[in-house]
């Protein structure tokens, strides 16, 4: 449990460190999506990265992954429809979730 709790203040720091980043912002967003499924706060890193840049493929992919998680795959199939069109690269991470949800 320390070593989550260090990791949070670790995230947390970093977008307090760098609040234009939406690297940043969205890697915070996987570690909440990632740690004890807290959507709601995963959600509202990543928004604020696609705030900063609507065209991060991989924060569209990611919210497309917390929606999943969350049951909303009409929104989510928006969202990866995003991910690839920015980063075409995604398409087989999008396919890979899209199978397995």
């Amino acid at each position: 449990m320390e070593k989550v709790n260090a990791s949070q203040e670790y995230y947390d720091n970093r977008v307090v460190a760098e609040p234009n980043n939406a690297e940043a912002w969205c890697i915070r967003g996987m570690y909440y999506n990632n740690c004890y499924g807290q959507y709601a706060e995963a959600m509202e890193s990543c928004n604020r990265a696609l705030e900063l840049d609507p065209e991060y493929g991989v924060a569209w992919f990611l919210k497309g992954v917390i929606l999943t998680n969350m049951n909303v795959t009409d929104e989510a199939a928006l969202c990866f429809e995003n991910a690839t069109r920015y980063d075409p690269g995604l398409a087989k991470d999008v396919q890979f979730v899209v199978g397995n949800a």
